[in-house]
């Protein structure tokens, strides 16, 4: 039997430890969270409980790294690079939307969410993942 991605939903195969980060902690900081974490994202709190104003990821950092030293990642804020506004999905939403809006926003990594509360993190490695199990 095979996985049925019509009918997997997000919260299940989502990773529940979610690392955050502040839109003023400078971006070596933030990455060394993301290796010392073993994760490819932080999300980026707003001034209210609830407020999710973006995500930073390492593909972020690269991607400022491909034109600018690695010094720069002291110099520079996570605000500065990060992913505005975060393309959240809630977290009933089954896992082959959650693949379509992957392509057409063109991010791996969306924040799911529980009304307003962030519940998890899914990656296009969890779908990866997810879909090689067998049922």
């Amino acid at each position: 039997m095979t996985t049925d991605l019509h009918r997997m939903r997000a919260r299940e195969i989502m990773h529940k430890e979610v690392q955050w980060t502040t839109a003023h902690e400078n971006l070596r900081a933030a990455a060394r969270r993301m290796q010392q974490h073993g994760i490819r994202a932080l999300l980026v709190a707003g001034n209210e409980p609830d407020d999710l104003p973006g995500i930073v990821t390492s593909r972020d950092i690269v991607n400022l790294l491909g034109t600018q030293d690695p010094a720069v990642l002291s110099q520079l804020l996570v605000g500065d690079v990060m992913t505005r506004p975060a393309i959240c999905v809630p977290a009933q939403t089954n896992v082959r939307d959650c693949i379509n809006l992957m392509r057409m926003s063109g991010v791996r990594r969306m924040p799911v969410v529980d009304g307003t509360t962030v519940v998890g993190v899914l990656s296009a490695s969890d779908v990866f993942a997810a879909a090689l199990r067998d049922g």
